[in-house]
């Protein structure tokens, strides 16, 4: 790859923030133009089409991670690509102005959280299974949020694939913790299919929460059980969430990704 070759790549956001022009997150920078945000970054590439590719993965992941920590689903349209140094041609992509829409300001910890997600993803082994679990979990969130509004229900199942899928990485340190306990009862000659039988998803899912230093844990045992009427009813019907069960299933999801990134940083230190 030719390194003189660098483009600026541009998502013009159709809502955001108030924030700071020139604000920089990571490796990408917000501007503001024809009355809208906008957030770039800048990339080596040997043409425009693979700047693309390159430019826009980049600012996907750190509209996620703004994503997850506000519950806020972030759309762009338009990606622009404009070559800003290396050999001619410059090529630059056509121009649109899109109508933005303006969102209650974040505040600077908010910010300090975001940052600190990104370097976490950053660091992050590409090969791990915990980072795999991380990026589907990711995907699930994003699409919960692109459905809220939409398919609640659809929504809620996406928000509890996120519980769901992070817990599973607990699963195996439940059963020690099981083992220990029952050290010195009646039960301690339980087989394995036995202890196994002990893991439900309601005592997996609160165990995992206690590990990653979520307390707030009251509204699992009603997400868990609403999540069960799912299955219960394989119909067409649309099952019903209150408002009550969905936020708190979005909230959780939202803190589960947040906590394990910092876990997994902790692991990735060690």
């Amino acid at each position: 790859m030719n390194e003189k070759n660098s483009y600026l790549v541009k998502a013009p956001l159709i809502g955001f923030h108030e924030v700071e022009v020139g604000r920089k997150i990571a490796d990408c920078e917000f501007g503001f133009e024809h009355n809208q945000y906008f957030l770039s970054t800048i990339v080596n590439a040997d043409d425009q089409e693979e700047a693309k590719k390159k430019g826009e993965l980049r600012l996907q992941q750190v509209l996620s991670v703004f994503t997850i920590h506000t519950g806020i689903s972030y759309t762009y349209d338009a990606i622009r690509v404009d070559q800003i140094s290396g050999e001619q041609p410059f090529l630059h992509s056509s121009h649109m102005v899109l109508v933005g829409r303006t969102y209650l300001p974040l505040g600077k910890e908010k910010i300090e959280q975001i940052e600190k997600s990104l370097e976490v993803l950053s660091k992050l082994p590409n090969q791990e299974k915990s980072t795999k679990r991380v990026d589907r979990a990711i995907n699930y969130y994003l699409r919960g949020c692109y459905l809220e509004t939409q398919w609640s229900s659809e929504s809620f199942l996406n928000f509890f694939k996120v519980i769901e899928l992070v817990s599973q990485d607990f699963a195996e340190s439940y059963l020690h913790m099981v083992n220990s306990q029952l050290k010195g009862t009646l039960l301690k000659d339980l087989t394995l299919e036995e202890t196994e039988k002990l893991r439900t998803q309601k005592r997996l899912v609160r165990f995992a929460c206690e590990q990653l230093g979520i307390t707030e844990v009251d509204s699992i045992s009603r997400i868990v059980e609403r999540r069960a009427k799912f299955s219960a009813h394989a119909t067409l019907r649309e099952i019903i969430v209150s408002s009550e069960e969905f936020n708190s299933c979005k909230v959780l999801a939202g803190r589960i990704i947040m906590n394990y990134l910092s876990h997994l940083q902790t692991l990735v230190e060690d």
